[in-house]
């Protein structure tokens, strides 16, 4: 749908184009009109237009002058000059700004250059790929784009397959995927700051410390993960041992954490990865080292292990079960996302994937699948609040059973249960939702029922049940297999027929019952419906109903 603004000083013209577009059901226009490029003015300062069609030469402020204030209000908004002027001086003066018809032209050259106009505006949508010459740019470009990447990765919302050689090559990131790395997980002191601007300086000075101390004896990336969390990942710039490269790491940390606390006067944490793994492997230590440096509330430097499933004893085997829940506990906190995106799909995936990774937990009172569990019911709960579901929800479940464990025997039975009340969740949204769809397509239907010969214009009509413009002429057009001019359309040719056969009343009465602003407009909306005027059908009913006797 398109806002198409009508600005004339001369009534019949500008009635006449309204007229005609409002003919044009397949253009989607919500239109308006204008008296003078003043009021023109009022109409834009109050909404978005997407194309004006205007008249130059208009008292108070011609529509050269409009075009100003339009393209400063609207940059994007086109401009149809509609003139009876076809000097050559002035035409060529429009012709470099805006498309131009002239009023002697036919009504069918309107129709054209709003359709161009129109290609135009959808054309514009399309996304330009930007050239950037600057090779700053195009760094700073990466380097957004490689953070990003590994954020997400670290935070499981993409897989790590996802970062190929190619992908590290043309982002530039500083190490080789093809081999071991290094890691140090970082924690420091999350402080509350007076100002962002001091925020940001506390992030400049640890990326300079990272540059001075890691990075310039390694090639390496920070990831933060989150205020209190970073992911260093590191790999030596030349062929040296494990050995030489672990001694390195604990001695450039060690003065790292004398650096911090000398320049932030905050104490960091530091876990250094003891032996080089691949980064698939590295993210996942990673969140089972987060746990562990939450257990210390003072500065430590720490050497990992990094045994990962070979080898493991019974104290590995619990480790690593830790390790899951900790990469499973990432991803659920993605269901806020699949819920805000309707995505009940990936929803019912990470509640399978949960039920997978404690099929053999046989303990009830295991506290990380009594976590897992509890995270999910929360935000199962949550989302039914924002919704708006918590009656329905009371009536088909006990909400408050969601909490209650003992309902069930072990924790695939749990977590069925967990499926199952988010397919009922998505059920009665969906329900809702159409509901409240047919109710608003009903209601907007009686309306235009009831005031077929007033204003039911797309803007009214919106205002009437509280939606956008745009939203109600897609949700009618969706459920309604018809746009709602169409639709209006439609019952005026029906009304409009009966009134004529009815004879009660003259031409220009039932154009006035109808809602059109003259006899003339009538006849040609009626005549571009049925093929006759509204006279020879009349006439043609009458014929047929006496030879018919």
């Amino acid at each position: 749908m398109f806002n198409l603004l009508i600005v004339d000083d001369e009534k019949i013209i500008r009635e006449g184009i309204h007229e005609l577009l409002s003919m044009e059901e397949n253009l989607e226009l919500n239109l308006f009109m204008a008296a003078s490029a003043v009021e023109a003015q009022a109409i834009l300062e109050s909404r978005k237009i997407d194309i004006v069609l205007t008249d130059i030469q208009m008292p108070q402020m011609t529509g050269i002058e409009l075009m100003d204030i339009i393209l400063e209000r609207w940059p994007h908004c086109k401009v149809i000059f509609l003139t009876g002027y076809s000097q050559f001086e002035y035409v060529y003066r429009v012709y470099k700004h805006a498309k131009y018809i002239l009023k002697a032209e036919e009504d069918s050259k309107i129709i054209d250059a709003v359709k161009e106009t129109i290609e135009e505006i959808e054309n514009d949508f399309l996304i330009q790929q930007i050239v950037l010459d600057s090779d700053i740019l195009i760094q700073q470009k990466k380097k957004i784009e490689r953070l990003t990447l590994l954020k997400d990765i670290v935070e499981g919302f993409i897989p790590v397959s996802s970062l190929t050689q190619n992908l590290v090559k043309k982002l530039d990131i500083p190490f080789d995927i093809e081999k071991e790395l290094y890691y140090v997980v970082m924690h420091h002191e999350f402080k509350n700051f007076d100002s962002y601007e001091m925020q940001m300086q506390l992030n400049e000075n640890i990326h300079q410390l990272l540059e001075k101390y890691y990075f310039d004896l390694m090639r390496g990336i920070s990831i933060q993960y989150n205020k209190n969390f970073r992911l260093i990942i590191l790999q030596p710039k030349k062929l040296i041992t494990v050995e030489r490269s672990i001694a390195t790491l604990k001695g450039i940390s060690e003065l790292f954490q004398k650096a911090y606390m000398k320049n932030m006067n905050m104490s960091v944490s530091l876990y250094i990865g003891s032996k080089p793994m691949i980064f698939e492997d590295i993210v996942s230590r990673f969140h089972l080292l987060k746990a562990k440096l939450m257990m210390h509330s003072e500065e430590v430097l720490l050497l990992d292990s990094g045994i990962m499933n070979e080898g493991m004893n019974k104290s590995d085997s619990n480790e690593n079960h830790v390790v899951q829940g900790n990469l499973l506990y990432s991803k659920i906190q993605m269901i806020d996302y699949y819920f805000e995106n309707s995505d009940d799909e990936m929803v019912i995936a990470v509640i399978q994937e949960a039920m997978d990774n404690y099929k053999n937990t046989v303990s009830m009172h295991d506290l990380s699948a009594v976590s897992i569990y509890s995270t999910i019911a929360s935000k199962l709960i949550t989302y039914i609040n924002q919704i708006g579901l918590s009656t329905e929800m009371c009536f088909k479940i006990g909400v408050i059973n969601l909490y209650n464990l003992t309902l069930h025997n072990n924790w695939q039975e749990a977590f069925r249960y967990l499926i199952s009340i988010t397919n009922t969740i998505f059920e009665l949204k969906m329900a809702n939702v159409e509901k409240q769809g047919k109710d608003v397509i009903n209601r907007v239907k009686i309306y235009i029922k009831e005031n077929l010969n007033r204003d039911t214009s797309l803007d009214v009509l919106s205002d009437y049940v509280d939606l956008s413009p745009e939203y109600l002429l897609r949700l009618f057009k969706k459920r309604e297999g018809q746009t709602i001019l169409h639709y209006i359309n439609e019952l005026k040719i029906v009304k409009a027929k009966k009134l004529i056969v009815d004879g009660n009343l003259a031409i220009k009465d039932i154009a006035t019952e109808l809602g059109f602003t003259s006899a003339g407009y009538f006849s040609r909306f009626f005549k571009s419906k049925t093929g006759m005027t509204p006279q020879t059908f009349r006439e043609n009913t009458e014929s047929n109903r006496i030879n018919s006797h």
